[in-house]
């Protein structure tokens, strides 16, 4: 591959420069203004999820959706406008996001991007039983994330020793038990974590092992996806703060599968002998955090990232080096506050194909970016005598990827991807929001050079036959890009608690697959230009009167075309609402919930009728027995409803989910 030099090499040191000069701009009141230490994905900010000018969901390790799952589609699947594509096997799940396939949505683990692509198997490669939160932001997210961030992007935090550690103590261990009657899995994980001070300054460490055993998964009204699997999960975490200023921390997370199933993991049923397949991925951190104020701090990591899919005749490796830092910095200007966030990456990625792996080529692709957003802050709420707070962001992120396979052939592109976005805050608990993104997804390294053999030929009648299908690399091929409006409002009062936003997005350039039968080729090919819009809502209500209930609800829905032929394209999502509620008993040592999934028909993607809407229902209880126990029940899908995903998939039945968790 040719050399390649960018300004993103040097940056990515040069940031903690920018970060001290800033500092020392900062007033005595920023610095003694913690802010929340909790990042937004949408913003890549500290602040509060539920006040950020986009729509974001958070599931935190509390949420029996998440501390009983056993697959990321159950922690994923009653998120209103998000699916998960497949039959219910790990390795074979797929989302779709505001219109946009996986391709479109990018997901990351602790920081980092996580996108191996080959043929149909998913990007989830993580244990539930290390899961810590969960964020879902959705909307145009290039302006920060780069590529892939055309619909959303999904980001899994791994659990800390903190999250662990019960008041009071420094150390301690936990053993988890769980089981799914939906896929016939028993499983448990043990941890063990713990903080000390030292001379030099606290540390932290965790370990955890975990290790599932499954089944035959059962999908809606009893029907069943044939699977036999073992998976065994690592993480191991740690850290060391010599100052206030300063933590040094490292971790490997490590999951591994070994499933018998059939070669598509996403199809029901085995038309073919059952497939042996071993996937392994490993995920490597070393890293620095920053904080010289408390306005102030700078993120850098080195990581490593390593996906491989093993199997009798075939095998694919991902791996992934990066270097990647990001910061924020806020400074008050006396009538204007400015907050930035910025950053820096460089990665390279290299795909290895081994035995007869097809679709999968051996190629390599670099990546440096750059991103900036200034976010300025000034007026006087109306009670204030003002016209109300603004916040004007202005951000872009630079990307240049240059991609080489193993006959040579290169390919290069820069993107560009700017954001505005504008909101006003008449008065305290009201926000009026509206912005506009453009996003885009590189081509994957598949589309840009497979050249291998895609499917054998066949013959549909005697003497009349065709020919073996290959795939033609397309070095030529363009980005996918879009541009995006989104205005929205966000309201709170009293028990009351509203979201809502509506978004137009015009992509172009898309990349699909030429199949031509009768010449024998596959290519990818760029193609529709695609209009999507539709909306996103949240409602919550928590009565002051009633402390012990909650109850929430959402509605989404997901329209598209083609510009052009004026065809439906895209992932469309009917018209859906999510609604639920929670009641807390014994001093909220016993929490009880229900959630419902409703949608309305819709058309079949394939154009082949109609498939039905439908309404599921799940109860969950989560019950704190002791400080020291506690246990999680959820009964998904109660009435064994027959649904289907926006893809046509089967969706998953119903399946009792349980969890206990011993603490000493």
């Amino acid at each position: 591959m040719k050399p390649t030099h960018s300004i993103a090499t040097v940056m990515a040191w040069s940031l903690p420069i920018l970060a001290t000069q800033a500092g020392a701009d900062a007033t005595p009141e920023t610095s003694a203004a913690a802010l929340d230490n909790v990042t937004v994905t949408g913003t890549r900010l500290p602040g509060d999820p539920s006040r950020a000018p986009l729509i974001l969901d958070v599931i935190d390790r509390d949420d029996p959706a998440l501390s009983t799952a056993s697959s990321i589609e159950d922690v994923l699947s009653r998120q209103p406008g998000l699916h998960v594509a497949g039959s219910g096997r790990r390795n074979g799940q797929t989302l779709s996001l505001r219109g946009f396939d996986s391709n479109g949505v990018q997901v990351r683990l602790d920081g980092v991007r996580q996108d191996i692509n080959t043929g149909h198997l998913g990007t989830f490669y993580i244990d539930p039983w290390l899961i810590r939160e969960v964020q879902i932001a959705r909307g145009a997210l290039s302006s920060l994330y780069g590529s892939n961030a055309m619909g959303g992007v999904v980001s899994f935090e791994t659990v800390e020793a903190s999250d662990l550690l019960l008041p009071g103590e420094r150390g301690g261990m936990r053993l988890s038990l769980g089981g799914a009657t939906g896929r016939d899995e028993l499983g448990g994980a043990f941890s063990a974590f713990g903080e000390q001070d030292t001379a030099n300054g606290p540390v932290d460490g965790l370990v955890s092992v975990g290790r599932r055993d499954s089944g035959d998964i059962r999908r809606a009204g009893g029907q069943e996806a044939p699977e036999d699997a073992e998976l065994d999960s690592l993480l191991l975490k740690g850290g060391w703060r010599p100052d206030d200023e300063n933590r040094l921390f490292a971790q490997w997370q490590r999951y591994d599968e070994t499933s018998t199933q059939p070669a598509n993991p996403q199809q029901l049923d085995v038309e073919d002998d059952p497939r042996r397949r071993q996937v392994t991925s490993d995920n490597v951190q070393l890293g620095h955090r920053w904080r010289p104020a408390a306005a102030s701090e700078v993120t850098s990591r080195l990581s490593l990232s390593r996906q491989e899919i093993d199997e009798d005749d075939a095998n694919r490796t991902l791996e992934r080096w990066g270097l990647q830092s990001d910061g924020y910095h806020r400074i008050e200007h006396g009538w204007l506050t400015q907050t930035l966030a910025f950053g820096a990456e460089v990665d390279r990625a290299s795909q290895r194909p081994g035995g007869g792996a097809s679709g999968f080529p051996h190629a390599d692709i670099d990546t440096q970016a750059l991103y900036l957003e200034d976010t300025l802050t000034v007026g006087r709420h109306l009670s204030e005598g003002g016209v109300g707070v603004f916040d004007l962001g202005l951000g872009a992120r630079y990307d240049r990827y240059d991609a080489e396979d193993a006959a040579g052939r290169e390919t290069e592109e820069t993107q560009l991807s700017p954001r505005l976005r504008l909101s006003w805050r008449p008065v305290r608990g009201l926000m009026f929001y509206s912005g506009y993104a453009e996003a885009f997804r590189a081509p994957s390294l598949s589309e840009l050079y497979a050249d291998q053999r895609h499917f054998a030929g066949f013959c549909p009648a005697p003497g009349f036959c065709f020919p073996d299908n290959h795939w033609v690399p397309n070095p030529d091929l363009q980005p996918e890009t879009s541009r995006t409006w989104e205005s929205g409002v966000a309201w709170e009062r009293g028990d009351w608690a509203l979201r809502a936003s509506y978004f137009d997005t015009r992509a172009d350039d898309f990349i699909d697959s030429d199949v031509d039968i009768a010449a024998g080729t596959t290519q990818a090919i760029n193609v529709n230009r695609a209009r999507l819009w539709g909306f996103d809502a949240r409602l919550a209500w928590e009565p002051a009167d009633w402390p012990e209930l909650r109850a929430f609800a959402g509605l989404s829905e997901v329209s598209g075309k083609d510009r052009d032929s004026g065809e439906p394209l895209g992932s469309e999502t009917p018209l859906e609402a999510t609604l639920g509620a929670d009641l807390d008993l014994l001093d909220q040592a016993l929490t009880l919930g229900w959630r419902g999934r409703f949608a309305n028909s819709y058309e079949r993607p394939d154009g082949e009728g109609t498939l039905p809407g439908y309404g599921l229902h799940d109860l969950q209880l989560a019950w704190q027995v002791t400080p020291a126990l506690n246990t999680s029940l959820r009964l998904s899908n109660l009435g064994d409803k027959v649904w289907y995903r926006p893809s046509g998939a089967l969706g998953d039945g119903r399946s009792l989910f349980a969890s206990i968790n011993l603490q000493w």
